[in-house]
Order: C-alpha cells, then structure tokens, then sequence
C-alpha cells in the first residue's frame, strides 16, 4: 500500500476525537512519510491542532459551512488512504466523497455506512476502552497500535498564558476542577464541586475551573465556595490554553467529560467520576488515575435520563480524602 496523504474524518465531541488521536500517532509511524490530515467539528478542531502527528486539520460544521466548498477541498486534498472512524452515513460519504483509493469504515449497518467504504473494520468492543477500539482501524492497515501515543504539544503561547495564573508561583499543589458534562446523568452536582473546592482551600490547595461558556453558572458557584483559592476560568480559555493550564496542576477531578480525557491524554492524574457511563470503554485512559463511582448496582445504565440520580450519591467528603490521599496532604 502506497501511500502518501492520509484523511482521517471524526467530527463528533471532544472525548471522542481525543480517544481517536492514537489513531493518527499509529499511522505515523506505519507511514513516516504520509501527510495526514483530519476532518473535525470547530468545537473539537483544538485538540486536533496539539497533535504533533497531524499535519493539517480541516473544520467543517453542518449547516454552518457551505457544502460545495467542503467538498471541493476534499477533492483537493485527493488522499489514497481515508478513514471513517464515526461511523454515520454522512462521514461514511464524506469520505467516499475524498475519492481515496482505499476507504476504511466500520463494519456496521449503522445509517447504511458501510457502503461507501471498501475496507471495514470490526465495530469496536463495548468491554475495552474505547482508545484501544479506535485503534483497530491502524492496525487494519498494518500498523502497530500496541502502544496509544496521542502526541499532544501545547503551543508556547498557550503556556505563557498559563504561566501567567496565580496558581503559577504560589508553590502549593493546585488541583483542576472540570464540572462540566454533555449528559445530565453524568453531572456530579455543583454544591458538591463546592464543597470539595472548600475542603481543599482548608488545606490551603488552590483549584482551576476550567469548563466551556455552558459551565460559567457552575464555575461561579464553585468559586463562590473558595474564595480566593479558586480561579474560575469556564468559558475563558481555548482547549490549547486549557491544556497548558491542566499541565500545571497536581490532578485534575472531574465527570466523564472532554477535559478529563484531555487531562489524561496530557498525562496529568486524574480523579474521574463515573454514574451511567462505563469507566472500562471510557475512563480516563492510562496509568495513575482513580474512577470513583457511587456503590449502587445500577451504574453504568448509560441513561440520560434518571430518577436515581447515582452521582449525587458520590459524597464530597469521600472525594476529598481520595484527593487529599493523591495528593499526599
């Protein structure tokens, strides 16, 4: 297989696209010499950009970008390898539409899309983290997907922002707070985030909210709860700033969210929490981390929607000692 431009289409969220980025770090090293270029939503489009192991990233927003150009710029692009590693009819034809030789899709019936790709991988497993399925389409193509490699590299202007924070040269650990969620089951609530920001300012450790705009009411919230150990920046930096910030904290603490998984990507530990969703197909990937989880039968439902409510059932004080516990304090 020659190859010397490679596309790879995944436009869904945040945690999403970060699972998929080994993906990109396999083929780099199967094909050295291949440009590789990824097709994503602008919501994700930033975390695409810290990935040393792409070469281009193209945006592309339904309805908000015109259809004709985007195709023009696949045609453009002209790769002889593309993949479709989400898995719905549009993305299946989005790559159809790239004209690439060869076609890499899920092996599913889902919306049909199956048919515009001429290789197909297995759809991946529901009993491994979703990092080591997404990497299944590398080795598809002969390339070795033993080890995940996100290769993310925060841009220096990223990390003079974050070097500007007063967080930077008090001394004393500071842990990131990332309350924000896309499903409302996933949500631990904001009293909670509170309480533990109160907790750990008793123990004169500082704390970062970092969220999007979405989370601003829970960042106000938290930062309320602190005081002056908390630095609230929800809806205030980009997912490059954010990530610059998140190399400089102790651990990080948060549901099952984009900036979780950002934050293990980055290697910063993590302590997630976790009620409908499984941590084993999406926790936080790596060594060094602690899923924490309410001790009902009933997690890991997948419902969005619940009377339960298990995460509620994740009491602050028992997060507090784990991090206190990782913390050593």
């Amino acid at each position: 297989m020659s190859v010397s431009r490679i596309l790879i289409v995944k436009l869904s969220s945040l945690g999403d696209v970060i699972h998929a980025l080994p993906v990109a770090g396999a083929l780099r090293r199967r094909f050295s010499h291949a440009e590789i270029l990824w097709l994503v939503g602008p919501a994700s489009a930033g975390a695409v950009r810290l990935c040393a192991h792409i070469d281009r990233v193209m945006e592309w927003a339904p309805g908000r970008h015109p259809r004709q150009v985007l195709l023009a710029e696949l045609r453009a692009v002209r790769p002889q390898l593309a993949f479709d590693i989400q898995g719905l009819a549009r993305t299946a034809a989005l790559v159809w539409l790239s004209g690439a030789r060869w076609r890499v899709g899920f092996r599913s019936w889902q919306e049909g899309a199956f048919a515009f790709c001429n290789l197909r991988v297995v759809p991946p497993r529901t009993d491994v983290h979703a990092v080591d399925a997404y990497l299944e389409f590398a080795r598809y193509v002969g390339a070795d997907g033993r080890a995940a490699d996100f290769g993310l590299h925060v841009p220096e202007s990223a990390r003079e922002f974050a070097a500007e924070l007063p967080e930077s040269d008090s001394g004393a650990p500071t842990v990131a707070i990332l309350p924000g969620t896309r499903w409302e089951t996933k949500q631990w609530p904001a009293t909670h985030f509170a309480a533990l920001v109160r907790g750990l300012a008793g123990f004169g450790v500082g704390t970062v909210v970092l969220g999007g705009r979405e989370d601003r009411r829970a960042g106000a919230a938290i930062t309320s709860a602190g005081g002056k150990s908390v630095t609230d920046l929800t809806g205030r930096t980009s997912i490059e700033q954010s990530a610059a910030v998140l190399q400089r904290c102790s651990l990080a603490v948060g549901n099952d969210s984009g900036p979780m998984h950002l934050a293990a990507a980055l290697g910063v530990p993590v302590a997630a929490l976790f009620g409908p969703t499984d941590p084993i197909r999406t926790g936080p990937y790596g060594t060094g981390h602690t899923v924490i989880q309410a001790p009902i039968p009933c997690r890991n439902c997948r419902r969005r929607r619940c009377r339960i409510a298990c995460m509620a059932r994740i009491a602050p004080e028992r997060v507090l000692e784990i991090v206190r516990a990782r913390l050593g304090i």
